[in-house]
């Protein structure tokens, strides 16, 4: 519905400037026009191609040819577009859009020879006439009689001179005048011209007599199969380079179950050597054709994988070139210029030369067969491996051979690299390449993550070859940043910065014998395919890490993480902490209600800038049975571990600060949180005035004010450590080196080990797990302490409260009276601000404002000594000293431990923590 008002509106406003009706003036005609319009365009499924678009399109592929150096292409295509654009015609859009779509990567596939196809072809003219032609196809015209001119009257005799004339010079004339033909003589030539005439016996013996094949030895009639026939040598050259040629021959015979497999005929001698002789040179020439027979078979065989195509036509060309050679030195057998040695040795030598490298290349194939399971790639391994054996053996034409070959190879397998480093692209079909995409819908922040894959064997092997392992992560995150851009709108932007040059990668240019001859091939070829990694990885990354830091947002949500997480803003910070304590001491059953701290997280945290309330969210982790009591959980810090903040990240940070990250976030604010716990409950403010009437009271007093105070230095100095000394320190380092990284994977390596080494000196690490637990118990002595106080207190005032009614009962029996005190306050009592919902000490039960109201609260009944009320205050105080003795040497003495043990930045802050501990709790000051 909303489709159709949308077009009719829009046929509207069409109508309207293409009639300059409207249809207040004129609603009829105004009527028809739109009723005509709407139905023309509702009806019409195939809508016009856009022109401009595909003009667009033809002008950047012209600008496109000449950025790869291809300006005769890009002017042919200018000459034909400027043409077509004086003969335009109705279907022209459609039709160059139709060859938009079916071109397949013009710039290298396109050639500008093909262009001559399009020309029309020429009629053939036939080779002009000659008389010889004539005379060959007519024999009548052979006679001379036949160009004598007749006389027909009927006195005419043939003997007159006049009658008949010889006509024959002329025919001579006319054929040496006739124009030459273009075509060879033997276009005309008849297959009566090429018969031999047997009746030359002669020439027809020599023919026979040169069959030496055909020949069987015999002795008066009788065939000697046993008898070797002997052959010269110029023979044996012959039989020898048709072998070699691939083609068949007497001298050596191919077994049928092994095609590939040579070997020489027994039945054959040299007249002027030894048996022996010759049958080692035959069965080294028979093992040179059994390698080329390896090569020119398994060229032949079928393949669709085109890194294995490549191969194939590598060995083509080096096998045809071998042939070349061999023709040479046919050449000089068949028409020699000069005198020449017919030596079966010397042919040995120069064949050994040419035939040693695709020797080399045939145990490659063989081994190659010779895996069950090897992959596509595997003989690029083996040529790198044969070019650096024969570089470091000094075979300097070995070296170029294999170089050169591996090159050709390597060439057809940087195709999908460079495609997934400049597209971000992967071939549906391709398993050749390292990198592979999931299968399925992938959400953008796991694309990073989740979406591709390196692929790798069952023994956890990079599917790749080994040469390629060292730059392989470098070639799967710049693919991935191009595709993260493209889901960021920023393909564009990269385009626009890349350049289109890269280096080449080929042995006259990577090895360059002339001028790095010392330098060892695996060397050379590492920075040769590094810096042409580097020329696709450079812009991408810095295209990606770029755009996460400006467009993104990745200092604002690293500051939000450490405003939520750290604490950075204490003010804020307290004012979220203390309203949960507050409600703890006061036993209020909604201190952990998930929507009551959501709406406080935002409240306080959601005030600073960096911090969006919306994405700020809390929950509750489920607690262990025994805390479910409210009393209960406020007598241990533990409890607070249940408080779980979520700070909502958008998916392209997600992409470096990752979900994994996120936990050790959260221990180190449980742990903020329960030091933060342990300090309010021991700095609070109290209405207390101590004024101890016996001295067992002051010993009592001295005790605790001496655990008070260590345990406020011991929470004041831990508090400082992980701000000042782990936080910080960790924070600008990271920021630094963020800026600094490479690439979006050397970001997040740089963000995993911050987050991993700050909760190490956290103290939250596994080898730290029995230390942190200790300082857990030592922050519940400080509850305990407390609690222990407030118990001493109100059971001080009912003693207090016995002895004066005792007292006011004897004076009441001698008659006297006592005057009235007024009723003392809870020595524990709050004040609750009702406007600004945050809980202060009493400072003074006077002058109290009317928006503010009182809470008596005797924190003596949610102590746990109140069920024993048996064990004395000052054993009660004792405990807790011997128990804070123990668990601070404990800390202490396992700091200094792991600090010997740990790496040098946590041995040092671990020394430190360490140091500072003993500082404040020696002996010597308590």
């Amino acid at each position: 519905m909303a489709h159709i008002v949308r077009l009719g509106a829009l046929t509207d406003e069409l109508v309207t400037l293409l009639t300059s009706t409207s249809p207040k003036p004129n609603p009829t005609k105004f009527n028809l026009y739109r009723e005509t319009a709407l139905r023309t365009l509702r009806y019409s499924n195939y809508p016009r191609t856009d022109q401009f678009d595909i003009a667009h399109q033809l002008d950047g592929l012209e600008e496109k040819f000449r950025v790869y150096n291809e300006d005769p292409l890009a002017d042919a295509l200018r000459e034909r577009l400027d043409e077509l654009a004086k003969r335009e015609g109705k279907r022209t859009p459609e039709v160059l859009h139709l060859l938009l779509e079916l071109s397949d990567q013009p710039v290298s596939k396109s050639r500008l020879e093909d262009l001559d196809f399009l020309k029309e072809p020429e009629e053939e003219k036939g080779p002009p006439l000659k008389w010889r032609d004539l005379v060959a196809e007519d024999p009548l015209l052979r006679e001379k009689s036949v160009w004598k001119n007749v006389d027909f009257g009927a006195e005419s005799s043939d003997e007159e001179d006049g009658g008949f004339e010889d006509s024959g010079s002329e025919v001579s004339s006319l054929t040496d005048t006739t124009i030459k033909s273009s075509v060879d003589d033997e276009i005309g030539r008849r297959p009566e011209d090429l018969l031999v005439d047997t009746l030359d016996r002669e020439e027809l013996e020599r023919v026979l007599q040169a069959q030496f094949w055909k020949k069987t030895p015999s002795i008066n009639g009788v065939k000697l199969e046993t008898v070797k026939t002997h052959i010269t040598e110029l023979q044996a050259i012959r039989e020898v380079l048709f072998m070699l040629s691939g083609f068949p021959s007497s001298l050596f015979e191919m077994d049928s179950a092994k095609p590939a497999v040579v070997t020489p005929a027994k039945r054959y001698a040299l007249k002027h050597a030894s048996m022996d002789a010759f049958q080692q040179l035959a069965n080294d020439f028979a093992d040179q054709g059994s390698a080329l027979m390896i090569l020119r078979s398994w060229a032949k065989r079928p393949q669709s994988i085109p890194l294995l195509q490549v191969l194939q036509n590598s060995i083509a060309e080096r096998v045809w070139a071998f042939e070349a050679s061999l023709s040479k030195i046919q050449q000089q057998f068949v028409a020699p210029t000069e005198d020449i040695v017919v030596s079966l040795i010397s042919v040995k030598t120069e064949v050994t030369s040419c035939v040693r490298p695709l020797i080399r290349l045939s145990h490659i194939i063989k081994r190659l067969d010779s895996e069950p399971y090897s992959h596509a790639f595997r003989y690029l391994e083996m040529l790198y491996d044969e070019t650096c054996t024969s570089q470091m053996a000094g075979d300097d034409e070995m070296y170029a051979f294999m170089g050169k070959i591996f090159f050709e190879c390597f060439e057809v397998y940087l195709r999908p690299i460079r495609t997934w480093m400049e597209e971000g692209e992967l071939g549906k079909s391709d398993k050749v390449f390292f990198v592979s995409e999931v299968v399925g819908e992938v959400e953008p922040a796991s694309v990073w993550q989740s979406r591709y894959k390196i692929r790798k064997t069952q023994n956890g092997v990079l599917h790749a070859p080994r040469f390629l392992h060292a730059a392989a992560n470098r070639i799967f995150t710049t693919g991935k940043s191009v595709v993260v851009l493209k889901y960021l709108n920023q393909f564009e932007t990269l385009q626009s910065f890349r350049t289109t040059l890269e280096p080449r990668l080929d042995f006259d240019t990577v090895c360059n014998p002339s001028e790095l001859q010392l330098a060892s091939f695996p060397e050379l070829f590492d920075v040769a395919f590094d810096a042409w990694v580097q020329s696709k990885h450079h812009y991408a990354s810095l295209t990606l890490r770029k755009t996460l830091f400006d467009s993104c947002g990745l200092h604002t949500s690293l500051d939000a993480l450490s405003y939520l997480y750290f604490m950075a803003d204490g003010t804020t910070a307290a004012s979220f902490t203390n309203s949960i304590f507050d409600k703890l001491d006061t036993l209020d059953e909604s201190w952990n209600d998930r929507f009551t701290l959501t709406e406080l997280a935002q409240s306080t945290f959601g005030s600073l800038s960096p911090i969006n309330p919306d994405r700020l969210r809390t929950s509750i982790l489920s607690l262990p049975q025994k805390y479910h009591d409210v009393a209960k959980c406020r007598r241990s810090v533990k409890t607070l571990g249940a408080i779980e903040m979520k700070f909502h990240l958008t998916w392209p940070i997600q992409i470096i600060l990752t979900p994994a990250t996120i936990p050790s976030y959260q221990r180190i604010f449980t742990f903020f949180l329960q030091i933060r716990r342990t300090s309010h409950v021991l700095s609070r403010q109290r209405l207390v005035t101590f004024r101890p009437s016996q001295s067992n009271h002051a010993d009592e007093g001295v005790l605790y004010y001496s655990l008070r105070s260590r345990l406020l230095w011991f929470t004041s100095t831990l508090y400082y450590y992980l701000t000042s000394l782990v936080v910080e320190p960790n924070t600008q380092a990271m920021l630094s080196q963020l800026k600094e990284a490479a690439d979006v994977d050397s970001m997040i390596g740089v963000h995993s080990s911050y987050i991993k080494s700050t909760v190490e000196q956290a103290l939250l690490g596994s080898k730290l797990e029995l230390i942190h637990k200790t300082i857990l118990k030592i922050l519940d002595l400080g509850i305990k302490l407390e609690d222990a106080q407030a118990v001493n207190v109100v059971r001080e005032r009912e003693e207090e409260e016995q002895r004066r009614e005792m007292l006011d009962v004897s004076l009441a029996s001698l008659g006297l009276h006592t005057p009235q005190k007024p009723k003392q306050k809870s020595p524990f009592a709050f004040k609750t601000q009702s406007k600004k919902k945050n809980m202060k000490m009493e400072e003074s039960s006077e002058d109290e404002d009317e928006d503010e109201k009182e809470i008596d609260v005797d924190l003596s009944i949610l102590s746990s000594n109140l069920d024993e009320g048996e064990e004395p205050y000052t054993e009660i105080l004792r405990k807790i000293k011997r128990d804070l003795d123990a668990h601070l040497r404990f800390v202490t003495n396992g700091l200094r431990g792991v600090a010997r043990a740990g790496g040098a930045d946590q041995a040092r802050c671990w020394d430190v923590l360490a140091e500072m501990l003993e500082s404040g709790f020696g002996t010597g000051r308590w």
